[in-house]
């Protein structure tokens, strides 16, 4: 039990509790998020497909919530995946992004690499011996698709683990 003595703190704690119960939204009215707003997220060309926590959302154009993206509960093994977009399109490499402050408010806007690129050309050069470079230079290199978002965190792993492998 809590012993409040001051008047006016009881009216604040009051009002705290019975706005964090009302069925209008409690807290989130006092205190709006500043991702309330959707994200919209596009792609040239248009019609690739949208993944978030591993979820397929739609296809482009399209708009998604911040809760889509950033969820309060998910399962351990999707962590790698909280607040990123995934974008694939047939004949595409995929396209992944962290869902940054300035994409938030100003979207995004994913321009696909789909010149020569297939999923078994990319497969092919992810896997393609590469005599000439230090397994610290193939390291760096995954890391920099990684990055730009030219390859998912799955492939990144995957590509990691053959480099160590060939040690």
């Amino acid at each position: 039990m809590i012993i409040i003595k001051n008047k006016f703190t009881a009216l604040f704690v009051m009002a705290f509790l019975t706005t964090g119960c009302s069925s209008t939204g409690g807290m989130n009215n006092l205190f709006p998020a500043a991702g309330d707003n959707p994200i919209k997220i596009e792609s040239e060309p248009s019609g690739a497909e949208v993944f978030v926590m591993g979820e397929k959302l739609g296809v482009t154009p399209l708009k998604i919530s911040h809760q889509d993206v950033f969820p309060n509960i998910y399962p351990r093994e999707k962590l790698p995946l909280y607040g990123r977009v995934t974008l694939k399109k047939a004949g595409c490499a995929d396209f992944t992004r962290t869902i940054s402050t300035e994409i938030s408010n100003a979207g995004l806007r994913a321009q696909l690499d789909c010149v020569n690129m297939s999923p078994a050309s990319s497969r092919a050069f992810m896997e393609a011996p590469h005599a000439n470079e230090s397994v610290e230079q193939r390291l760096d290199k995954i890391k920099e698709l990684l990055n730009k978002g030219l390859i998912s965190e799955e492939e990144a792993k995957k590509a990691r683990e053959r480099v160590l492998n060939d040690l």
